[in-house]
């Protein structure tokens, strides 16, 4: 009982003259950070014998007698809250001991596990409101653990320790996203402030749980950045979906402008309410850019409402006559919609595009007054461009080569085929109903397309870009008709930077940014395309042979693309799909017809090729001798 006054007296002490003083960074430091021998073992204690287990806190306390949950979760709280606010040394203390980040992030799961009627016994607050202010302040403690040291000559532990000592990956994720929920439904509990000044209790109580969900983006931010494994996983657990629906209910209480007094004070105007916005549009941005699949993740953003949110972002919904908006800062929402718009490319996206516009038909339109000008100017191209996605995907027949068979003047659809379903394995486009077409479409040009066609949907044969090869091969003949001008201009450029490789020359459509941009560059210069490679000259000749329009000035176009993390330099999917099945389809059966008079000269000359097939063959190679598998 001696310990638990002197630790609460010394905690309530250092509380006032910290606030008090203009020096509080010192009061903390001398009388709790280097003191921390004595203080930590008590605070240990408490937590042990009178708070119930992390893990389950339906158990009661080991020792209740000792003191309330109340008291014991001030004392551990109270001083790891003044040391991350008030101590650049007690900051580097958390981020380097073990045995503190142990208990940290043990301490951090009981908080995310209590219920609102756990802690009891304090005369000053309601029990309800306990729980959730104690859930809010203690999100800033946990991302201190986690961060990185403001000095860069300290050593920081990894973040694996924090997450072995908070029950491992799925126990953190899990948590976390529970935090971020509970702080946005009490948020959202708020009573309308009645005085719009600093002194109204609910505008204090906004801006605590805004604080709390800023430092607990923060985390998500940082865990998602730090640890693969944490990325893959709150991506499964739909941790885009929950930051955009936190966004979404927020939104319209903190983009409030009110008066002067508020909209610019220090720590509850509007810039820093704005902030909190563009931590959780910064990890949305941090989860599409770093991920394998950053498709899934634009694919959770769309279906969550982000684009209806942002635009109610354009507009301060009450008062927002009283004043304009401070200067945007880095990382908003801006830099998220171009983001978004260079994934517009793919099928799957663009699904959730059409998903988007059908909701939006069912709302009855507003006429808005747009005062944040640049997030509107921003919206408008890229609800242009999402338009122009579905224009692409609706050009019939959509992926073709996906739904008939590839063999020359073969009218089998895949959905009749009998036999099963074989796909190239060199290319990983074209797909045959039999032996027969695999061999006839070989012998009519395939041997040579099978390799641009792998070079379209990249090297890791992408089902995303695979899929969407009408999708990009229309925003790359428009974008480049488009730009006529501009694409002639680059041409005389690189050939006077180029003079040695002029003949060799490569259009490059960059959809990695948005807008997209145009460069010409030599083809050595191009990924995946080697300049020595005789290939690459070969179909250049032939592309001008064949196209009623070639080129003038460069060999071919090529498209970069990006998965997420990984970028790919496709070649042109909209000449790869015209030359490699340009007249396979035909109205009647005649060159099927003919390639069946041929079939016994061919499989002699399969048979040069040492390609002998058994019963069993048949069903996974082509007759390229080149494995295919089913579909």
């Amino acid at each position: 009982m001696r310990a638990m006054g002197a630790l609460m007296g010394l905690v309530k002490v250092t509380t006032v003259a910290s606030s008090a003083s203009d020096r509080g960074d010192d009061v903390v430091t001398k009388y709790i950070v280097r003191r921390w021998d004595d203080i930590y073992p008590w605070m240990r204690f408490f937590a042990r014998n009178c708070l119930p287990p992390p893990y389950d806190v339906s158990v009661a306390p080991p020792r209740p007698d000792l003191c309330s949950v109340f008291d014991a979760a001030t004392l551990c709280i109270t001083p790891l809250s003044l040391i991350c606010t008030k101590s650049e040394e007690g900051r580097h203390l958390l981020r380097s001991s073990v045995s503190v980040q142990h208990f940290v992030a043990q301490l951090w799961i009981l908080v995310g596990n209590l219920g609102g009627d756990v802690l009891q016994g304090d005369p000053r607050t309601t029990k309800d409101g306990l729980v959730s202010m104690l859930r809010a302040s203690f999100a800033l403690t946990n991302q201190v653990c986690v961060s990185e040291s403001e000095d860069p000559d300290r050593i920081t532990l990894p973040l694996s320790n924090y997450i072995q000592a908070a029950g491992g990956v799925k126990a953190v994720v899990s948590t976390l996203l529970r935090y971020i929920r509970r702080i946005i439904r009490d948020a959202v509990a708020v009573e309308e402030p009645r005085s719009w000044t600093t002194r109204d209790r609910s505008i204090n109580q906004l801006h605590l749980y805004t604080v709390g969900l800023h430092y607990s983006f923060q985390f998500l931010q940082t865990v998602s950045r730090q640890d693969a494994s944490c990325r893959a996983q709150l991506i499964r657990q739909g941790s885009v979906r929950t930051v955009v629906n936190a966004i979404t209910q927020i939104l319209p209480r903190i983009l409030v402008q009110a008066n002067k007094e508020l909209d610019f004070h220090p720590q509850l105007g509007l810039a820093d309410r704005q902030n909190v916005l563009w931590a959780g549009y910064s990890y949305i941005a941090s989860a599409i850019r770093d991920a394998d699949d950053g498709v899934t993740s634009v694919c959770q953003a769309i279906d969550a409402g982000l684009l209806q949110t942002l635009e109610k972002g354009v507009v301060c919904p009450p008062h927002a006559n009283r004043r304009d908006h401070p200067p945007r800062g880095r990382l908003g929402d801006i830099e998220l919609l171009f983001l978004l718009a260079t994934f517009f490319v793919y099928h799957r996206v663009v699904d959730s595009i059409c998903r988007h516009w059908y909701r939006m038909q069912s709302v009855p339109m507003e006429k808005r007054e747009i005062r944040d000008k640049g997030l509107g100017v921003a919206l408008e191209l890229v609800l242009t461009f999402t338009i122009h996605a579905m224009d692409h995907r609706s050009v019939e027949p959509i992926n073709f080569h996906e739904y008939r068979c590839s063999g020359p003047g073969c009218p089998m659809c895949t959905s009749k085929f009998v036999s099963k379903k074989r796909r190239c394995s060199g290319c990983l486009v074209s797909i045959y109903c039999s032996e027969k077409c695999q061999r006839t479409a070989w012998r009519n040009g395939h041997k040579k397309w099978c390799r641009v066609l792998r070079c379209t949907v990249g090297p890791w044969g992408s089902r995303d870009i695979r899929t969407s090869l009408r999708v990009i091969a229309g925003f790359e003949t428009n974008i480049i008709s488009g730009s006529a001008k501009d694409v002639e201009t680059r041409v005389r450029e690189a050939q006077q930077q180029f003079p040695a490789f002029s003949n060799k020359l490569v259009l490059m459509l960059d959809m990695t940014v948005y807008p997209p941009e145009i460069h010409v560059l030599p083809v050595h210069k191009i990924e995946q395309f080697p300049g020595n490679d005789t290939i690459w000259p070969e179909i250049a000749d032939e592309i001008r042979q064949r196209s009623d329009s070639p080129p003038k000035g460069y060999m071919f176009s090529v498209v970069k693309v990006h998965l997420g993390k990984s970028k790919f330099t496709l070649f042109s999917p909209s000449t790869a799909l015209r030359m490699a099945f340009e007249g396979q389809y035909f109205s009647d059966d005649e060159a099927y017809n003919s390639a069946d008079e041929d079939d016994e000269d061919d499989s002699k000359m399969l048979g040069d090729q040492d390609l002998d097939y058994d019963e069993e063959s048949l069903d996974d190679t082509d007759g390229s001798g080149d494995k295919c598998y089913e579909v």
